[in-house]
């Protein structure tokens, strides 16, 4: 039988085991994959190195499953889901179940070409009670000008990732929830582990700038984090031109319905 391609994998795959209950599967071994599920309470399965088992089941284990998926899928992740945890199918036929709410993040992270790693909140009553405290703990600083959380400017990238890492932390265990952009995810994921032997020069993919940025007019171009959040209107880039810098993945905004 073919191996299936890697491309054609899911980045997660979530359903149920006739052993383990309500699983999640990482078939790629993604380190932000893994960094993600575990933050959703997701523990590995021993001997099985792709297969992460939901912990307290009986808690509303499906309901959370499918909060995770729709989490999951809004911060870019590719899932595979059994039907009784796709968010799309989560109301019953003829309206014989409310349709949930709309599932958002309570904080956002993200990469800036200019401004580093920034963090965006939502308005929900959770993010504003505990979720910007814990930004502020961790060095961020609001931005009234971009409505943004920023890092100061003389924070380096992997001090920077070392704060989204403990930031993040700290919001699960407040029961925040967090959406982190897919590629920062894996690089703070990478930081945690050991480092090879070998000695190796760090290197980082087109989506993601040097190490310190000093802000300048360009700076002001409307951050990922920033542009889908309800009643932000997005902040004009500079007219001066610049040295053409790829964005970072917008995919982790998020906004709702007024």
């Amino acid at each position: 039988m073919p191996t299936p391609d890697h491309d054609s994998l899911p980045d997660v795959a979530v359903g149920r085991h006739p052993d383990h209950g309500i699983v999640a599967a990482n078939p790629k071994q993604l380190a932000s994959s893994t960094w993600m599920l575990k933050g959703f309470d997701f523990h590995p399965v021993p001997d099985h190195p792709t297969l992460y088992t939901l912990a307290d089941q009986q808690r509303n284990g499906q309901d959370r499953a499918t909060r995770a998926v729709a989490l999951l899928r809004k911060a870019g992740y590719r899932v595979d889901v059994d039907a009784a945890f796709d968010p799309s199918l989560a109301a019953e036929p003829a309206g014989a179940r409310a349709r949930p709410p709309r599932v958002e993040p309570d904080v956002a992270f993200a990469e800036h070409p200019q401004l580093g790693v920034v963090a965006a909140t939502a308005d929900t009553m959770s993010a504003v009670e505990h979720g910007v405290a814990i930004l502020e703990s961790h060095g961020w600083r609001f931005d009234h000008a971009l409505d943004i959380y920023t890092l100061p400017v003389t924070t380096d990238r992997g001090e920077a990732l070392g704060k989204v890492t403990d930031a993040t932390l700290s919001m699960h265990r407040a029961d925040l929830q967090v959406a982190v952009q897919p590629l920062l995810a894996q690089d703070a994921a990478a930081r945690r582990r050991p480092p090879p032997a070998a000695t190796e020069t760090h290197e980082h993919s087109g989506d993601f700038t040097t190490h310190r940025r000093p802000r300048s007019a360009a700076a002001l171009a409307a951050s990922p984090a920033r542009a889908g959040l309800p009643g932000k209107a997005p902040v004009p880039a500079p007219t001066a031109s610049a040295a053409p810098a790829r964005p970072s993945d917008p995919r982790i905004a998020f906004s709702r319905n007024r």
